[in-house]
This record gives C-alpha cells, structure tokens and sequence, in this order.
C-alpha cells in the first residue's frame, strides 16, 4: 500500500494570524492618545460643504456708535439698491429628436411640457421622413391639425400654458386593407417660443422688527420711501408687498421718490418681507426705507438670523456663537445689559473688548440683541459670528 504524503496542517497559518493581530494591537496601545482615537474612530475632522459654508459666517456686525439710556421713537430700515427689468428671448423649450408611431404597433405619443416664464409666438415645428396615413395633433385636448403631411409643416401656433400635453396618432388604414401599416416618422419636434424671465421682474428683501415696534398700538406713524430711475415710456405698474399685503401699485413718477404710508396691522414681529413686482421695463430702486414713528420709545434692537444648518451645528456642539463688542478706549467703566433674545448678560468692564458665548441663547430663525447701558456707552462693533470649536471641524 502506498503512503500518502503528509497534508500540511492549518494550525500554522493560524499562529502566523494570531502573531499578526498581536502586533498591531501592541502598536495601537503605544500610539499617542489622539492619533489612536483618530485610528479607531476615524477621522471627523473634516467639513461638509454645507458645514464649511456654516462656519466662519459673520451674522451680525453694525456700529452702533454712541448709545445713551435714552430710548428711541423713531427707527428707520434701510434697503439696498436693486434692479427689476424684464428680459424677451426666442429660445427652444422642447426638442425630441424623433417621434415614430404606427398604426399595428404604437399609435400615438405624447410630449409634456412644463413652462414656468411668460412666453409669447409659441411655435411647434418637425419635419416628416417616412409616413403613411393621417396625422392627426391635440394640443391640450384640442385638435390643431388632422391630415396626411408631406416632408414639411408650415409651424403650428400654439397658446403655452404652465403645464401642457402635445399628443401626436396616426389612423389605421380601412380593414379590407389588412396588409397595410400607417406610420410617421417624425424628426427634429421642438416647441419654440419668445420667453419674458420672470425671474428678474421681482425683489425680496427683508428687515427686521423688534416686538414693541410691531405692536400697532404702539405704531404712530410708518411709510416706506424709495427713488425711481426709469423711463416713463417703458415702464408699466410697480407694486410694492409688504408680507404679503398690498402697499401700491401704479406707474410711478421716474426720477423722483414715491412715499406710501403703511397700516400698523402690516408689521409683523421679527423678519418682514418686502416685495417690489414690475410689469414692464427697466427700473433702479434706491435710497429704499422703511420708517416708523412710535407712541412710547424704547431702546434700540438689532437682528441676526440663523438658518437651520448653522443651528443644526450649533445645537451639536460643532461651531460657537460669538457676542463681541469693541469699544473706545477710554478706561471708563462699561456697564450695560445685553438681552439676547430676552436672556440678560451684564456687561461690567473697564477693557476696549468684550466677549461671550451665546450658544444657549440663540434660535433658528430670527434673533434679537437689545443693549441698554447704565451710562453714555460708545460702541465701535456689535458682532455675532460663528467659528468653529476646537479639534471639531477644519
């Protein structure tokens, strides 16, 4: 009988493993603390872009200059300037190469489209490259053509609207002709139009109110005030929104200034929106105001706003908010309270500098910063900004 020749065993390359797994776990134990930490949980130093784009953004920063315990009746919410105009363009909003139906097979296709401008001269075009039968169109449900086309067709009118469904069919032939097939082959189908942006013809802008300045009883007197530059030939109806709320609409007076009173129920508390819409033409909105006169003062109040991937990253523990004020360097003593968001910080410094971390006090959305001093206070800087904290982001 013959010997067979001896199997090697797996019980060394098992040893081999074990030695292996021993080293590098020696090695893991003689790494300094941080680097193993970085090792065993990976590395979460790095950002998202969304994170990135959260740290490091000043949110607030004014100058506020001389504040006294002297409350104010009047405040005044300044606007930038800003452009509204119309553009017209002849563009293709909709191509297909090809379109092939049949009567034995498929008999009809349809093409959406979704139009979100004004358009105008709204054109459908293609040209035929085999056919047999009639071709029948429906455009939103109405038939715009039926008939048997050659090579070309003259361009289809057609009235776009926000959504829309082009079907194209073909007939079947009569049934004694059972050997016939009726098909098109339609190539280059597009829908051309001249299209007015809309994008342009509107302007959002935002401003801020403290609750007593929303409070309509407390509200004496508000306008908002703004220069025109445009041409009165080629202007149409301005219309200005206040949350939402009509203030005007009318062609205004181009070169000059256009007040509008506005009623107190408009205001709300916190960020207000402020709409300017044009029909027609190119305007220059400047020197832009909103201005309110109250029945009782109070102290000013400054905003800032935080969006929900900053306080998303704010609420882990990712970045800081940081209240700094710098004053002038006068070694007199500083005190005043800081309401941020009606939480009370004391302020009590002989420095031209002061900081605080005020994590705990801000929401998502609108925030507030009121200052009232003991004394005549000279401000240079009011700033909120974000910065990342230590060892957590890079």
């Amino acid at each position: 009988m013959r010997n067979k020749k001896a199997q090697p065993s797996g019980a060394g390359a098992a040893s081999l493993i074990i030695v292996i797994a021993l080293f590098i776990l020696v090695y893991i134990l003689f790494l300094p603390s941080e680097d193993r930490k970085e090792l065993i949980e990976g590395d979460d130093s790095e950002v998202s872009a969304s994170e990135r784009e959260a740290i490091a953004s000043v949110l607030l920063e004014e100058s506020p200059g001389t504040i006294t315990k002297i409350k104010e009746r009047e405040f005044e919410h300044n606007i930038p300037s800003f452009n509204l105009f119309t553009e017209k363009e002849d563009a293709i909003l909709k191509k297909v190469d090809s379109v092939f139906i049949e009567s034995s097979g498929i008999s009809s296709k349809a093409i959406p489209i979704f139009i979100k401008d004004k358009t105008e001269n709204s054109k459908l075009s293609f040209s035929v490259n085999e056919h047999g039968g009639r071709l029948t169109i429906v455009f939103n449900d109405e038939e715009v053509f039926k008939g048997e086309i050659g090579e070309t067709l003259e361009p289809l009118s057609i009235d776009l609207k926000e959504e829309n469904l082009i079907e194209f069919s073909v007939d079947s032939p009569p049934k004694w002709q059972f050997w016939r097939n009726n098909f098109y082959d339609l190539r280059n189908v597009q829908i051309s139009s001249t299209v007015e942006k809309l994008a342009n013809k509107e302007a959002l802008h935002t401003f801020f109110v403290s609750k007593e300045e929303a409070d309509k009883e407390n509200i004496e007197d508000a306008f908002i005030r703004y220069f025109v530059d445009c041409n009165v030939n080629e202007v149409d109806k301005l219309s200005v929104f206040l949350n939402g709320n009509l203030l005007s609409a009318k062609v205004p007076d181009c070169e000059s200034f256009e007040k509008t009173f506005i009623d107190p129920d408009d205001f709300i508390e916190g960020k207000n929106e402020l709409l300017f819409s044009s029909e027609q033409g190119r305007y220059l909105i400047d020197r832009t105001a909103v201005k309110t006169t109250l029945r009782k003062a109070i102290s000013p109040v400054y905003f800032f706003d935080i969006n929900q991937s900053q306080f998303d990253l704010i609420d882990n523990n990712t970045i800081n908010t940081s209240l700094s004020l710098k004053f002038i360097d006068d070694d007199e003593k500083k005190n005043a309270i800081i309401e941020v968001n009606q939480h009370r910080i004391s302020l009590d410094t002989r420095q031209d500098a002061f900081s605080k971390n005020i994590d705990l006090f801000v929401n998502e959305g609108s925030n507030s910063i009121r200052i009232t001093p003991e004394r005549t206070l000279h401000v240079l800087e009011l700033k909120v900004d974000l910065d990342c904290k230590e060892d957590d982001c890079g």
